[in-house]
């Protein structure tokens, strides 16, 4: 099964890693769960720009913004917005720029937090 998912991956063009990652992207959120983990990009104001207070009123901390994305302060948690609309969290071992996607998107940011369960300390 190892040998078939390297030749899956290179055939791809991707390390075993990063055919994973896409993987689950791919299970996460389809097409568009795909794009989120691939293409970073500048969203107009509104709904991202409406997520940060959103997530202080539900007793998180700032969250830094970087074009589509939203990471917290201690690095091990982050929201992309899709184009869609739908919010998609994301883990990571803090200091590390090593982003899994997780849980289900949402139309809130709050609520694709929520999808991860207790598994996160926010």
């Amino acid at each position: 099964t190892r040998a078939l998912y390297a030749s899956l991956a290179s055939a791809a063009g991707r390390d075993t890693a990063e055919l994973a990652r896409a993987v689950a992207a791919w299970r996460q959120g389809g097409p568009q769960g795909l794009d989120v983990l691939e293409e970073p990009w500048d969203p107009p104001a509104g709904r991202f720009d409406r997520a940060r207070p959103l997530l202080l009123a539900a007793d998180l901390p700032a969250f830094r913004p970087w074009r589509n994305h939203l990471t917290h302060p201690r690095g091990h948690v982050q929201l992309r917005l899709g184009r869609s609309g739908l919010w998609y969290a994301y883990e990571s071992e803090p200091g590390r720029e090593d982003w899994w996607p997780r849980g289900t998107p949402d139309l809130d940011p709050v609520g694709a937090l929520t999808g991860l369960g207790t598994r996160v300390d926010l």
